[in-house]
């Protein structure tokens, strides 16, 4: 089953990327772990999503000087930017905190970005099991049982939220980095359902 160009470049570049999201998702959790380095897991972070960025060019520009594919250009485009999305993700909540000028996290949110390393690393494992020709439901389920643990840890944390936080900006603060958590590990499960997808397109 070809479900990528046969080169072992496309293998590699494709693992590369979600690779480096789930290493990103690492450090984001490192931030609320260590909070007084923020500033440098954030640039570490950053560097990834750049070095992300230009792989996914990479790859993209390949596409384009390629005449024939062994599945629609389309379905390798997305693959790519489904899963650079995620990572721009991530970057965008480690800036969020910078930002908003948070001093101390809050240990529901390190909750939720645990969630989301533990999905990234599902991730990885659906692009290992697509180098493989293997389908990736493993992974999906695995993900939309997270997604549950993420949607029940976001309800929770919004409750307590409203429940002990007294100073309005501090609500809208988190409020947001909560819904950005949840909707990351909501991309995951899109990457997971988009390379659910090529599988069976190419069977």
């Amino acid at each position: 089953m070809g479900l990528i160009p046969r080169e072992e470049k496309y293998f590699g570049m494709l693992n590369q990327l979600a690779s480096q999201v789930r290493q990103s998702s690492e450090l984001f959790v490192k931030i609320f772990q260590e909070y007084h380095n923020h500033a440098d897991y954030a640039e570490q972070i950053k560097a990834m999503e750049v070095s992300c960025d230009e792989l996914a060019a990479k790859i993209i520009q390949k596409l384009n000087s390629t005449f024939i594919t062994p599945i629609d250009r389309e379905d390798i485009y997305l693959l790519v930017t489904e899963v650079d999305d995620v990572i721009d993700m991530i970057n965008d909540l480690a800036r969020r905190l910078e930002i908003y000028g948070v001093t101390t996290p809050r240990p529901d949110a390190l909750a939720i970005a645990q969630v989301l390393s533990e999905a990234t690393r599902e991730v990885e494992a659906a692009f290992a099991n697509l180098e493989r020709h293997q389908g990736v439901s493993e992974q999906i389920k695995n993900i939309s049982e997270l997604e549950r643990q993420a949607d029940s840890r976001y309800r929770d944390a919004v409750r307590g939220l409203f429940k002990e936080e007294k100073d309005a900006i501090e609500v809208v603060k988190w409020m947001s980095i909560y819904e950005e958590l949840e909707n990351s590990i909501d991309r995951c499960k899109d990457v997971a359902e988009a390379l659910e997808a090529v599988v069976v397109k190419n069977k």
